[in-house]
């Protein structure tokens, strides 16, 4: 209310002084602007006392207020003291004093102004209450604001307009209360008073169901306020469609728009900014582009909000030369690059390790007047670090603090776990020793690291004193940051120092759970190490915790790979005796097991009981059924599952289409693998590098070269991209043949792609071309591979 005032009448406050004798203002100001001004006005007019008019100094009230809250609450206490016989404050005196309370934060000041409103005699009306109901909503009191509205303002014979509601429904849509909102909103058109809801109204509650992710309910509100008559306006659909492109439901977000354009209500920028978002985060980007497009056609500029979208989108798809075509026609169109706009651009070119690029765009930034931020400089850091040049990025690092930019937590962070990944720890601790001393906290993430490399590089005493200085700063050593360093040394095989770490942690009062045992437990079981393994279980039990399925399942599966299957059964049965009940992981290690050891009947056996126990199998159980099959030369038992399997609601992925095709093979029924290689497509599937592999090595065998070719050919087309081993098997294939022409062409891919030989093709080439056999075929061969045989020749 005070800002209002103050925004109409101001002009009204020097009228007012200047006619009341005043042309002139302390220190030889008149009127004027600002903060200083307002004051200097309010002073004047109340030095006159009676002289002034009570309009006067409600103007001059005003303004003070719209410049400082807490000086016109000071100027009113003032024109209080100065009574009723030089000036009485009336009604809008009262607003303007309620207003400024509630700007400043004295709510409490603010309700006692409005009681002393009412006590005077004052008929109140809903304007008066409007800052103390944002007020109450601001300090998370909408309960409070909505007794006041709901009871309170009735019993003043004050009714609520429909301001008030709406400051009612914001309150409770921020407090994640929409639900409650929206029943407040059913209730108004209810509720005695002239004050049905408006657009504003459930525009806020739509957008207070999105914010809590229900996006059902909010959709329903929309169609409920479409229903009611009340046309949404331009804010409504946006929030609707920044919200459905979020959650990428672009077809709903689509119809939403062509409802807006229907209704009249035409898309802005924003509009146009969320659905190309939306589209670039579902990984739709054609459609995106051609949303940029339809701006331009429409007559919407692009912002540089549209540019940004885009050019993520290309750059974490590795499209950088794409997205800086982007970026220089957004340039061209005179839109100015924010540092969000280089920062993803130079993220883009860092991801690609394309340092050139990062540093021609990082000197046009600079000549553009943006000075690098602490993203651009880690970015800088990170993308000098994952090529090996450690100290490269150092000397950014350096550059960083020369330019004025003292690093942060994150700079630092990643500074320390580049060293330590690069086993320079105590370069690490050095820097980490630097900030300490700036007075920057180290998080778990930096402890993390050092105590990891500590270990890694047999540093253990530093690793425990730096864990003790931890507890000394206070820094809470939970359990989840001990299971962290340990399980990162047990997937690298450091057993002994996840062992130490383990008895450490026991030692300084963190309490081992049912994950740190699993974690260590599975260490030992990567290891080979099985009877620790087995006494870190029996230990675990003596603690009183009990195994779960996880830690049966890391024990079994360590006594499987190592063939040890009558170990790993009677695990399985003391785990079912124990209470714990298997589950579909815990079955399919077995059977994998049970077929890797050639116990077929006792797979079979173990099948059928589980089929006969009700438990669901998935997709990846049979998988293993019909390849261990296969493997023990059950390919016939292995078909009929399958086909029975293609007759069932379970979707078949490529995966098992490749074990029966390998297996068909391989017993040399070559038409019905053909057949299952075309029935591929019939069930949804697309053949993987895998299927092509298969059939293109089963080519070879049986002498179908040209075949061979249009396979190949075909699989290019499909999108299906060859890989190292593919081109490695299918070369040694033909060199077996003696085929050294057609197997060039191979070892041409092979170079393109800047794949290596694998040690067994090498040799198989180098045995035939052993014996003058070079010179023959020189011309079939990539460069490189002539120069390595001619110098072997010498």
């Amino acid at each position: 209310m005070a800002r209002r005032a103050a925004s109409r009448v101001r002009a009204g406050a020097v009228g007012a002084l200047r006619s009341e004798g005043s042309t002139q203002g302390r220190g030889g100001r008149t009127g004027g602007s600002g903060a200083e001004d307002a004051r200097h006005v309010f002073d004047e007019l109340l030095r006159r006392g009676r002289g002034a008019s009570i309009y006067g100094l409600n103007c001059a009230l005003a303004d003070v207020a719209r410049h400082s809250p807490a000086a016109a609450v000071s100027r009113y206490n003032r024109m209080a003291r100065a009574g009723a016989d030089e000036v009485t404050p009336n009604l809008c005196t009262y607003g303007i004093l309620i207003g400024s309370c509630c700007c400043a934060g004295r709510l409490d000041l603010g309700f006692a102004a409005l009681g002393n409103v009412i006590k005077k005699g004052f008929r109140v009306d809903a304007i008066a209450f409007t800052p103390l109901l944002k007020g109450l909503c601001a300090d998370k009191r909408t309960s409070d604001a909505m007794d006041i509205v709901l009871r309170r303002m009735t019993q003043l014979g004050c009714i609520p307009n429909v301001f008030s509601y709406n400051i009612l429904l914001k309150g409770l849509c921020d407090e994640n209360r929409s639900q409650e909102a929206l029943e407040l909103l059913q209730m108004m058109p209810d509720d005695g008073g002239d004050c049905p809801p408006d657009v504003v109204s459930y525009t806020t509650v739509i957008n207070g169901f999105f914010k809590e992710g229900d996006l059902d309910k909010a959709y329903g509100t929309y169609h409920e306020m479409l229903d009611r008559g009340i046309l949404p306006n331009v804010v409504t659909y946006n929030s609707i469609i920044a919200a459905l492109c979020k959650a990428q439901a672009m077809d709903k977000a689509m119809e939403v728009l062509t409802s807006m354009v229907k209704n009249g209500v035409m898309p802005n920028c924003r509009t146009y900014n969320s659905i190309v978002h939306g589209y670039c985060s579902s990984g739709q980007p054609k459609e995106a582009i051609g949303f940029l497009k339809k701006m331009h056609s429409d007559g919407v500029e692009p912002d540089v909000v549209t540019y940004n979208s885009l050019m993520d989108y290309l750059c974490k798809n590795g499209r950088c030369t794409e997205a800086r075509k982007m970026f220089d026609s957004m340039t061209k169109r005179g839109l100015k690059p924010e540092i969000t706009t280089y920062g993803t651009l130079l993220q883009g070119y860092a991801t690609k390790g394309a340092l050139v690029e990062m540093h021609g765009l990082l000197d046009l930034m600079v000549r553009n007047g943006i000075h690098p931020n602490h993203y651009v400089f880690s970015i800088l850091i990170c993308a000098y670090a994952k090529q090996g040049k450690v100290d490269q990025a150092m000397l950014v690092f350096s550059k960083m603090r020369q330019q004025g930019l003292n690093p942060d937590t994150v700079t630092y962070g990643t500074v320390i776990g580049i060293l330590c990944k690069s086993g320079r720890v105590e370069d690490a601790m050095r820097y980490f020793e630097q900030m300490i001393d700036e007075r920057l906290s180290p998080g778990n993430i930096v402890y993390n690291s050092l105590i990891h490399s500590l270990c890694i590089f047999d540093k253990w005493d530093k690793a425990k004193e730096l864990i003790l200085e931890m507890l000394d700063r206070g820094i809470c050593l939970d359990t989840i940051f001990f299971n962290s360093i340990i399980d990162s040394h047990c997937k690298e095989g450091r057993v002994i120092e996840s062992e130490k770490l383990f008895d450490l942690m026991v030692r300084i009062g963190v309490k081992p759970n049912i994950i740190t045992y699993s974690t260590l437990i599975d260490g030992y079981c990567l290891a080979g190490k099985m009877d620790e393994a087995t006494k870190l279980l029996a230990s675990m039990v003596s603690v009183g915790m009990k195994p779960d399925c996880v830690t049966y399942n890391t024990l079994i599966n360590g006594y499987c790979k190592i063939s040890r299957m009558e170990d790993a059964l009677v695990l399985f049965r003391e785990m079912e005796s124990s209470g714990v009940s298997p589950d579909i992981i815990t079955y399919n290690i077995i059977l994998q097991g049970l077929f890797q050891t050639r116990r077929t009947a006792a797979a079979k056996e173990l099948y059928v009981g589980i089929t006969e126990s009700g438990t669901q199998l998935e997709l990846s159980t049979y998988n293993i059924i019909l390849h261990g099959l296969c493997k023990n030369n059950l390919t016939d038992e292995a078909l009929r599952m399958f086909q029975n399997l293609c007759l069932t609601d379970l979707q078949l992925e490529t995966r098992t289409f490749n074990i029966m095709i390998g297996a068909l093979l391989k017993v040399g029924r070559n038409d019905e693998a053909k057949d299952l290689f075309a029935a591929l497509s019939a069930n949804g599937l697309v053949p993987d590098v895998r299927t092509y592999s298969l059939m293109a090595e089963n080519l070879i065998e049986q002498g179908l070269l040209e075949e061979l070719d249009d396979l190949f050919l075909s699989m290019e087309e499909n999108g299906c991209t060859a890989n190292s081993r593919m081109l490695n098997s299918i070369v040694r294939k033909l060199l077996q043949r003696g085929d050294i022409t057609r197997a060039g062409t191979y070892l041409f891919m092979i170079d393109e792609k800047h794949f290596s030989l694998e040690a067994s093709t090498a040799s198989l080439f180098l045995d035939l071309l052993s014996g003058g056999k070079y010179q023959e075929y020189h011309r079939f061969l990539p460069e490189k591979y002539k120069s390595f045989i001619e110098s072997l020749s010498c």
